[in-house]
């Protein structure tokens, strides 16, 4: 393993080309042209955004106010024998002044707004895709998925692993990892982590997790047409972060019924163990679980759940791998799990219509959050998040969003606003 975990940590910064040099230098001239052919009708990937961000915070004595900019750019080959390459880096910067804590200026008397200035290298892999069975080959679909290199990886939800793309620099992984959908209606994933790149960028302490990562995850929808389950086992070893080093295992399960025309339920349910795992110090076993309904009517959705990571008093349920702004609301007040757990009741109400003078959709959402704790009897807070989302011709997106946090004890109270517009090519 410390063999893999060094090869895979390197930036695989002169691998394509060392795969092209040898394809040019050994193969036939087919071959040589196929190659080139692949190299060079691939596609630019650009990916940029936006965003104005106001953050006040009853525990800062400043209030602050981000302007940062995004560029994600990169290139993505075609296709060779099965093999193709993507390369992409994220540029992002600020204007107007360092008014916030980026976590890395030492600004402290601001908010935290996690988004510092770097030229950084977000992904940089080599795939392979193959067809293992026959009904793959004869539909021309690839049941088996290859991925070397710095990646993206989310599985499910993306409560537990995903890439926090809520930040302006995403968090990728220095992995390899396997994709297999041969068996009916099945689809198994395993990814072996080397490290883990996150938000703060290569020039935070707290930039990168390095260890011994191993994610399995598999998805089944063959039970009917409105059912399928997940099932997982998260293996997080992390040297940096020793204390949040768990082995987490569990299944989610979602069904969505047809009721009447135009009318539609939605019915999801979680349930996942947590025990310490690796150069963990402390010794736990903690749960968790979600229990979820909606119902949608046209562009009409209504969603009330119930969601709880249980604390022993010195420690609680943690996701650090997480897309963690989609849970436990936008204020981010939760983005570590208090010891003493938490209890999270919330409803959240959807309307997407359109604009055709303006918009081909337009989304608004409403979300409302309890919190309490769960292993004694104190409550946190409770929070109210807005959003309206407007998707524009030519792959432009225009959005604005308010949370607004009152807590109670320990937990400030906390508001944030947000204006930002995208482009995606």
């Amino acid at each position: 393993m410390p063999r893999i975990r060094k090869f895979i940590a390197r930036r695989f910064s002169l691998f394509a080309l060392s795969v092209a040099v040898a394809w040019l230098s050994t193969s036939s001239a087919r071959a040589q042209n196929e190659l080139l052919s692949a190299l060079a009708n691939g596609s630019p990937l650009i990916d940029l955004r936006l965003r104005l961000e106001d953050v006040a915070q009853s525990s800062k004595s400043r209030r602050a106010f981000a302007t940062t900019l995004r560029a994600r750019l990169g290139y993505e080959t075609g296709e060779f024998h099965g093999f193709s390459a993507l390369a992409e880096a994220d540029l992002v910067g600020h204007a107007w002044g360092e008014h916030f804590n980026n976590t890395l200026n030492g600004q402290t008397a601001f908010p935290v707004i996690a988004d510092p200035d770097m030229a950084a290298l977000n992904r940089l892999q080599l795939d392979y895709a193959a067809a293992l069975t026959g009904d793959a080959a004869a539909a021309n679909r690839p049941d088996l998925h290859l991925h070397l290199g710095r990646q993206r990886i989310s599985f499910g939800d993306a409560r537990f692993i995903g890439n926090a793309g809520w930040r302006q620099h995403e968090q990728t992984y220095d992995a390899v990892s396997i994709v297999v959908s041969s068996l009916p209606a099945t689809t198994l994933s395993y990814a072996y982590v080397a490290q883990v790149n996150r938000i703060f960028g290569p020039n935070s302490p707290m930039g990168r997790f390095n260890g011994d990562t191993h994610l399995f995850n598999a998805v089944y929808s063959g039970f009917s047409p409105v059912l399928s389950i997940e099932a997982y086992d998260y293996l997080l070893d992390f040297r940096q972060a020793p204390a949040l080093s768990t082995d987490s295992y569990g299944a989610r399960a979602e069904s969505r019924l047809n009721l009447f025309p135009d009318v539609s339920a939605q019915l999801n349910g979680a349930y996942a163990r947590q025990s310490n795992y690796g150069p963990n110090p402390l010794r736990f076993n903690l749960g968790y679980y979600l229990g979820e309904a909606g119902l949608a009517y046209a562009g009409l959705s209504e969603t009330v759940g119930y969601e709880v990571l249980e604390g022993n008093g010195a420690i609680g349920f943690s996701t650090p791998l997480a897309s963690l702004h989609g849970f436990q609301g936008w204020a981010e007040s939760f983005l570590s799990d208090p010891p003493n757990g938490i209890r999270d009741l919330y409803a959240r109400t959807r309307y997407g219509f359109s604009a055709p003078l303006i918009s081909s959709t337009i989304a608004a959402m409403l979300v409302y959050h309890d919190f309490r704790a769960e292993h004694v009897n104190a409550a946190y807070g409770d929070e109210w998040d807005a959003s309206l989302e407007a998707t524009l011709p030519e792959g432009f997106t225009l959005e604005t969003a308010y949370a607004d946090f009152r807590g109670r004890g320990a937990f400030p109270d906390k508001s944030v606003f947000w204006i930002y517009s995208g482009y995606r090519y």
